[in-house]
């Protein structure tokens, strides 16, 4: 396989997300403590030389620090949700790295496009200074001429 994501690693996050995704928050945390995992690994670029660029009220770091926890959970889930439904859904892989199951596959993708087109309201919702009112540019784009 061509991807530069071990496999097991997809599957091992999905699964956490999918167990904490369907229980209630009294039930999410395991009874025994979970090994964590993401220090040891290359960390995702912040590309804070964009975001230097824009007159922002915070970055996107900051902006995450100022979600409650549960909200934090709820996106984070959602996002490798995301990623596995990618994963199963399987067009950048190469046909013999596929799922055979097309029924599966389709509905992966169905779910990565439903997830894709309702976290970005949500985070809209959630952080107008950064993303700006429903229907109209933030007050950081518009006051810096970047936007009408």
């Amino acid at each position: 396989m061509s991807n530069s994501l071990p496999r097991r690693h997809v599957i091992s996050a999905a699964l956490a997300a999918v167990v904490v995704g369907n229980l209630p928050a009294s039930e999410a945390a395991p009874a025994v403590a979970p090994t964590l995992r993401g220090d040891d690994s290359d960390r995702l670029s912040d590309h804070a030389a964009l975001w230097a660029q824009l007159p922002l009220p915070f970055t996107p770091a900051q902006a995450w620090h100022l979600l409650s926890p549960a909200t934090q959970a709820e996106i984070g889930a959602a996002i490798i949700g995301m990623a596995l439904a990618e994963y199963v859904h399987g067009d950048d892989m190469a046909e013999a790295d596929q799922f055979h199951d097309d029924a599966l596959r389709s509905a992966a993708g169905d779910v990565n496009s439903k997830l894709l087109n309702t976290i970005t309201p949500r985070l809209w919702a959630l952080l107008p200074d950064l993303y700006g009112p429903d229907g109209d540019h933030p007050a950081w784009a518009l006051n810096a001429g970047l936007a009408r």
